[in-house]
């Protein structure tokens, strides 16, 4: 039995989502590098947005032969839902976007690791 129906599907959306922040934690990243460089503008994605397309499964592609390679439905997302805000860098701003998206990632690798933890007890048969 794959892992994936074991949860009800939920590890590969949390699976989707510490990709997400992941990438966006990137991009935060980048913001702050650039922080003194001229011209440079502000890049970010709204997490929500870009989640729930996820989840609705928009940006799936139909295949039409089993030899066809299937399109990541988040990568046809994140490149629908990327923003470039024309603005500068504001560190501040930015250092908040990091903290929170860190705490995001850490509580959502908490969740899963809980999730493993659970089965592996009920694998134990309650620790017997």
């Amino acid at each position: 039995m794959p892992v994936n129906k074991l949860f009800g599907g939920n590890i590969e959306i949390m699976r989707q989502a510490l990709t997400l922040r992941q990438e966006r934690h990137g991009l935060i990243q980048s913001n702050v590098a650039n922080y003194e460089t001229p011209g440079y503008t502000v890049q970010d994605f709204n997490f929500a947005k870009v989640m729930e397309s996820v989840i609705a499964g928009q940006g799936e592609l139909a295949r039409t032969n089993k030899g066809h390679m299937q399109l990541d439905a988040m990568e046809a997302s994140k490149t629908r839902e990327f923003a470039s805000e024309k603005r500068p860098v504001d560190l501040d701003e930015e250092m908040v976007k990091m903290a929170e998206n860190q705490l995001m990632f850490q509580a959502i690798a908490k969740i899963i690791g809980k999730k493993f933890v659970g089965i592996r007890y009920a694998i134990d048969e309650g620790g017997k």
